[in-house]
This record gives structure tokens, C-alpha cells and sequence, in this order.
């Protein structure tokens, strides 16, 4: 039987800090169809500031902790524990919680189990591919973002390509739109209007290279010396990201915010949008520039490529190639009918595949069709 004759899902996630993948899913959880689906959202390590978003609009959320540090042999139990009690008839993971939640949901006799990948780490260690590929066997579906993660789960982590699926990741898009540039919070940074603003929006960690970043802005400074790079984040590479802005002698031209909720303003201050990932899935946040009308420069890796129809969207670019960036940026800022052009291309196409009611649709029509097929239950709609 159904709870309230609705499907119970549970999102399992590592955390709901700022960042694409809490971003899908706490969008999905408050965009899903209420009337037949009741959602909540485990967290293995931390809430952060979107569990906060998804409590005050009546979405549970349990911070139910691992041991982070090693192997969490009795996790399995705990969540097992949880996904009885909640009576979960889809445990939904995402990219770090395959394995253990693959096992919990075993232990707990979960009828469907569903697990999406947001992208791939630098480097695979034996164990995760090993783990993934077990995890893999016990699961109904994997979702991937793009069609090239799609390409990469099946010829390298070599699981079932009966299993995968794309499902592109989508954002708000009455949200995330044009607006003239926000004076006040350019204000508050020390930008003025005169300004050439180039930014981007990500976790401060390795895989997103904004080193590379940073050293191709030092070009652009030398040659518009009123440019400044905004880096909207936090992470693990503050100190290092830190230092290089020191030894580069960009101290008053580098602005790094921090994590922030304001990110749909934020880009709005941008003239260029840059993504020097070495790796994604699908980029949210370059969809999320696209959609506000900033033109984008993005690295040729993962589904950059699929987003950005070269010269009409935006432009890509070799990751770690600093000189060819820098020379794509100044191009941009110096010629502003082609950034206008881009932008006006980009904002079209985002609104027209990828907007969070397009990708939530997707999953709902995953959702039901698992259920029904692994609970003989039928849907009324």
C-alpha cells in the first residue's frame, strides 16, 4: 500500500551545500509533482544552505552522518533503518552515495533504486570503479547528464548500457534570466561600472581548474587593465587560489565571494562567463550563465561540447591551454556585437531544452515506470 496513495522517494546525497549536483536535486524535490510523489533528502556528511530552502518549502530532510574518514561498515544499517521507517519506495542516489546506498537499499528490500552520475572524478581509483560496478548490478536504472558521461560509464566503468540513461540536467529559468547589471551588489565588491567583469561560478577544487583560470586573466589584465575575474565559490583550492593571485600581483583585481545564495544576480554582473573544468557531466552553472544572457568561453570536456555550438553559442576552448584562453577572452570583452550575439543564441536554447519543469518531467516518467513495473502498482494520474 501506499503512503497517502503517493510514491515515497528519498534523494540520497553527500550533502546540500551550494553546488550543481544539491542544485538538481533540491530544484527537483521542490519542482516534482506533489500530488503523486512525496520527496525527502538524506545527507550522508552535512546539510548546507539548500537544506535550509527545502525545509521551508515542507521538504524533509535527515542528516543521517558516515564516517568519513574510513570505510562506514554500519552505515548499510542506519540507512537501511531509515528507508523502513519512511516505508521509501524509490531510494534515488547521486555521485557519492552509490555504494553504500546501493547496499542500504538492498538490506531495506527497497523496491526501485535508482542512481544518477554528475560526473567523474580526475583520476579512478580501482576501488570506486570496483564499488561502482557493484553498486551497478543491484540498481533499476543509471541516469547519466550527457550523453558523453553516458559513453564513458559504459566503455570505461564498463556498466550495463541496458541500465543508463541521459537525463540533461535543467535549471530555473524564470530565475535565471537577463537583467541590467546589479549596481548595488557590484557596489559592494568594488566594482564599478567601467569595469570589464569576467566570472565564473563553481566548487574551488582541482577538477575546475580555475588556476588556469587566473593565469589567463593575468594576460587579459596586462591589456585591460580595468578588467577584474570573479570567482563565485569555496572549496578545498581557496589558499592555493589564494596564493597564485598573490604571486601574480592581482590582488585588487581577483575577487573570490565565497559561496553565495545570490548566484541569479551575481551573473548578471558578468560580461564573459568562463568554465576551465578539466571534467563535468553537465555544466549547471554554465547553463545558468547561458540562460542569464552572458557569453560563455567553456573547456572541450564532457557536456560543454553538447551545450555550446561553437561561434553561435559561445566559444570552447582546450583545457589548461592558458594562452588560448586568454586570447578567447579578450576577443570577447573587445567585441561586443559577437558577445551579444552569443549570448542572445544561448539564453534561446536553454529556455527552449533545458529548463528544470523539461528535466523533472524525465524523472517523473522514470519514476513511474519503475514503480509500476517492480510493484505491479497501478499509476493513477
Amino acid at each position: 500500500m501506499l503512503n497517502n496513495s503517493k510514491i515515497n522517494i528519498m534523494h540520497a546525497v553527500l550533502s546540500l551545500e551550494v553546488g550543481g549536483l544539491e542544485r538538481i536535486v533540491t530544484e527537483s524535490a521542490l519542482a516534482i509533482d506533489k500530488k503523486i510523489f512525496n520527496v525527502e533528502v538524506c545527507c550522508f556528511d552535512r546539510f548546507g544552505e539548500f537544506a535550509e530552502k527545502l525545509k521551508s518549502n515542507n521538504i524533509n530532510v535527515t542528516l543521517l552522518k558516515r564516517n568519513e574518514h574510513h570505510y562506514d561498515y554500519v552505515y548499510p544499517l542506519k540507512f537501511r533503518a531509515l528507508l523502513i521507517k519512511k516505508n521509501i519506495h524509490i531510494l534515488h542516489m547521486h555521485s557519492g552515495t552509490f555504494f553504500l546506498g546501493t547496499q542500504s537499499g538492498i538490506l531495506a528490500r527497497t523496491p526501485v533504486m535508482i542512481y544518477t552520475d554528475h560526473g567523474r572524478p580526475l583520476v579512478e581509483s580501482k576501488i570506486d570503479v570496483l564499488m561502482d560496478r557493484f553498486s551497478g548490478f543491484f540498481v533499476d536504472q543509471i541516469i547519466a547528464v550527457s550523453r558523453e558521461l553516458e559513453n564513458y560509464l559504459v566503455e570505461k566503468i564498463r556498466l550495463s548500457e541496458k541500465k543508463i540513461h541521459t537525463i540533461i540536467n535543467g535549471i530555473n529559468t524564470d530565475q535565471f534570466i537577463y537583467r541590467s547589471k546589479p549596481l548595488e551588489l557590484m557596489d559592494e565588491f568594488g566594482i564599478t561600472p567601467q569595469d570589464k567583469v569576467i566570472g565564473t561560478v563553481g566548487r574551488l577544487a582541482e577538477v575546475k581548474d580555475q588556476v588556469s583560470l587566473i593565469e589567463a586573466f593575468e594576460i587579459v589584465h596586462r591589456t585591460i587593465p580595468e578588467s577584474v575575474l570573479v570567482l563565485v565559490g569555496d572549496g578545498p583550492m581557496k589558499v592555493i587560489l589564494e596564493n597564485k593571485i598573490s604571486e601574480l600581483k592581482l590582488g585588487g583585481s581577483v575577487i573570490i565571494t565565497g559561496n553565495r545564495s545570490d548566484t541569479h544576480l551575481l551573473l548578471n554582473m558578468f560580461d564573459i562567463f568562463v568554465l576551465s573544468s578539466l571534467s563535468e557531466g553537465t555544466s549547471v552553472a554554465l547553463l545558468e550563465a547561458m540562460s542569464s544572457g552572458v557569453a560563455a568561453i567553456a573547456t572541450k570536456v564532457g557536456g560543454n561540447t553538447s551545450l555550446i555550438n561553437e561561434n553561435i553559442h559561445g566559444v570552447l576552448v582546450s583545457p589548461r591551454q592558458i594562452d588560448e584562453l586568454a586570447g578567447n577572452m579578450l576577443s570577447l570583452l573587445q567585441d561586443k556585437e559577437r558577445s551579444k550575439e552569443y549570448s542572445k543564441n544561448a539564453a534561446v536554447k536553454v529556455r527552449e531544452h533545458f529548463s528544470i519543469a523539461k528535466m523533472v518531467k524525465e524523472y517523473e516518467k522514470v519514476y513511474l515506470r519503475l514503480f509500476h513495473e517492480k510493484s505491479k502498482t497501478p499509476i493513477h494520474m
